[in-house]
């Protein structure tokens, strides 16, 4: 691993948990504790209740609909959201002191750097909460669309702890990540995700080209093939070229959000951040694992001209 891959790779993992983290604190809350509030109003009504007043909502007069919520529940289900929201709050700030904080303490106590896999599990059940809140197209995709996030942390540890015992995790665990989240994306844009679609046509408008539907779908299809080559090349070859341009285009998407709808979706690309600089990682591993051999390669030459 070159020099650069421990600075670049804690930066990025701050960014990515700030980027989250970033809206849960200041705005509505994490994925994770909205299906949570979700489940626990659903039990409160009760599958009873729920269906006697979708009956009396279709067939019934509104007089007759059944008002089975009293005060008090009412009032603790206040009280549990108000909880929970406080609880959703700490655990992102704690999310990302831990990982902010990391950046300046595993040079001295290299150990702790496996902390980083709370933020890693905190990313990850947020991923799998979006999966199962839907509400969006191709939510249900989102643990492996957001592979890079909680994969960098993943990968965190492995890097920072500099072992030869862990060259081969990291490249699978990076090559892997990236191959998942380019795949998604590729899938996703195939599909004509409406989302792409918005950024195609806001970032057109920003410069005045009249995108229309047909090169927008167009140039949506052209990215989805590109982006599954991508990610079917990662795990099969390691290219120096191929690896540079992931991260260019990964820095692109993640850019275009904030280009696209103001500097206040800042967050929207910090979190994308790890689809640029997983493939550096990558980079970096595969050239200091040819250095190593290299050099190991040099010494048993030098040592067999020695030996009689």
């Amino acid at each position: 691993m070159t020099k650069y891959a421990p600075t670049i790779s804690t930066f990025a993992a701050v960014m990515a948990v700030l980027g989250v983290a970033w809206p849960v604190i200041f705005n509505d809350g994490s994925a994770l504790a909205k299906l949570l509030i979700r489940n626990y109003e659903v039990d409160t009504v009760g599958d009873a209740d729920f269906e006697a007043a979708m009956v009396a909502e279709l067939y019934v007069e509104q007089s007759a609909i059944p008002k089975t919520h009293s005060l008090n529940t009412t009032t603790d289900t206040t009280n549990y959201v108000s909880t929970l929201q406080s609880i959703d709050r700490a655990a992102a700030l704690l999310c990302l002191l831990i990982t902010l904080g990391l950046t300046f303490t595993c040079r001295r106590w290299p150990k702790l750097c496996w902390l980083y896999l709370i933020p890693a599990i905190w990313l990850l059940a947020n991923a799998q909460a979006i999966s199962i809140n839907g509400g969006n197209a191709f939510a249900e995709l989102a643990v492996p669309a957001h592979a890079t996030r909680f994969g960098l942390l993943i990968a965190l540890p492995l890097i920072l702890l500099k072992a030869p015992k862990y060259d081969r995790a990291i490249s699978w665990v990076l090559r892997i990540s990236c191959a998942l989240t380019f795949a998604i994306h590729g899938w996703e844009a195939f599909q004509l995700n409406p989302a792409f679609q918005d950024l195609l046509y806001i970032t057109a408008g920003h410069v005045n080209i009249e995108l229309s539907e047909w090169y927008c779908h167009g140039i949506l299809r052209v990215i989805g093939v590109m982006d599954l080559i991508l990610a079917i090349a990662v795990v099969t070859i390691i290219n120096r070229r191929l690896l540079i341009w992931m991260a260019c285009w990964g820095l692109i998407t993640a850019a275009s959000r904030p280009i696209a709808m103001g500097f206040d979706a800042w967050p929207e690309c910090a979190m994308r951040l790890p689809n640029s600089v997983m493939p550096l990682l990558l980079l970096f591993h595969s050239v200091q694992i040819n250095n190593n051999k290299t050099t190991s390669n040099s010494l048993n030459d030098k040592q067999n001209h020695i030996t009689p």
